[in-house]
């Protein structure tokens, strides 16, 4: 027998080497999370218009929701669609606040761009639009509108959403009369002044139309969900600048959920940067915003469809090549 001694093994030791490497491997994933959070990203550029739909972007600047996010979101200001949709194809903005009709349009004439998430439309109650009637005039109802002028901006979500409800009521196309006045403000100084019959408006001018004496007549609140504005992302961008839109969205998010919380709080801020006419700072309701989310396909199917009907594209846009879902989950299309 040898004379050494036998040496007994703990058998704890290959137990307690893994639980270091876990807690070593922990920490280490740690770490590099908290570097990624705070690891500089690329600049972003959003195009916005004085509407009511880029409320999210203006409250999370204000509030330092992006500075949070440690991602630079320049919010640049574009008095019109022309200008904005300009911006975005010659890669001077990242994105924008747009419609599906632009951003089909957009893609259709040579852009690469995609849908990161819809703004106002989740649900029917969000970003009305309404078709109302001059407040001297005798339409009181959907019927009397058969082959009265509607004023209308041209290839646009307003006309879109116009056919949509009057076809929803049994309208045929000859029965459907338009008649064009691209600029909001103008259209709404004509509908109040009764020099036109009837008239299409988003909110809150449509609001302000009412409180001026004009008639509602039927808007896209309720029923079948229509309208969706959306928040369109160059493709490059969704491609290169994929964390700080990621970061972008999660403070997006959080301002939605601070509007949604303290509606009334940001009345101010609706009127300086939003477009909301000072005059109903008071009374009008601040809009409900739902959290990011893509459209469905059937909602951007309806939009193609009647676009190509128009004329308004060369070829069918398809729902992948239009749309992403790298930032947000489709929405539920109630």
């Amino acid at each position: 027998m040898s004379g050494r001694k036998s040496v007994r093994k703990n058998p704890w030791v290959p137990l307690i080497v893994v639980i270091v490497v876990l807690a070593v491997a922990a920490v280490g994933y740690s770490v590099a999370q908290r570097n990624r959070a705070a690891a500089p990203v690329a600049g972003l550029k959003i195009g916005l218009l004085p509407i009511t739909d880029g409320l999210p972007f203006f409250v999370a600047q204000q509030n330092g929701y992006f500075a949070a996010e440690k991602v630079d979101v320049e919010l640049m200001n574009f008095k019109s669609a022309v200008e904005r949709d300009a911006a975005l194809q010659a890669g001077q903005t990242d994105g924008q606040v747009a419609d599906l009709v632009a951003s089909a349009a957009i893609l259709n004439g040579g852009t690469p761009v995609k849908v990161g998430s819809i703004s106002l439309g989740v649900t029917p109650d969000e970003g009305r639009i309404a078709i109302l009637a001059s407040p001297k005039s005798n339409i009181t109802k959907v019927d009397d509108l058969k082959g009265v002028e509607i004023a209308i901006s041209p290839n646009s979500l307003i006309e879109y959403s116009v056919d949509r409800m009057l076809t929803a009521k049994g309208f045929t196309a000859a029965q459907i009369k338009k008649s064009v006045v691209p600029a909001i403000p103008v259209r709404l100084q004509m509908l109040v002044g009764d020099q036109i019959k009837a008239a299409s408006l988003p909110d809150p001018l449509a609001t302000l139309a009412q409180n001026q004496g004009a008639h509602l007549i039927i808007d896209d609140s309720k029923g079948e969900n229509i309208s969706q504005s959306v928040i369109l992302l160059r493709s490059d961008a969704v491609d290169q600048k994929t964390e700080a839109l990621k970061r972008m969205f999660r403070a997006y998010n959080k301002a939605v959920a601070e509007i949604n919380a303290k509606p009334d709080a940001y009345r101010d801020l609706l009127v300086a940067k939003a477009g909301l006419p000072a005059e109903l700072k008071g009374s009008y309701k601040v809009d409900h915003f739902s959290t990011a989310q893509v459209p469905t396909k059937d909602q951007v199917q309806k939009v193609v469809d009647w676009m190509v009907t128009k004329g308004l594209l060369k070829t069918p846009v398809s729902y992948d090549a239009l749309v992403t879902t790298k930032f947000a989950p489709v929405s539920s299309g109630k």
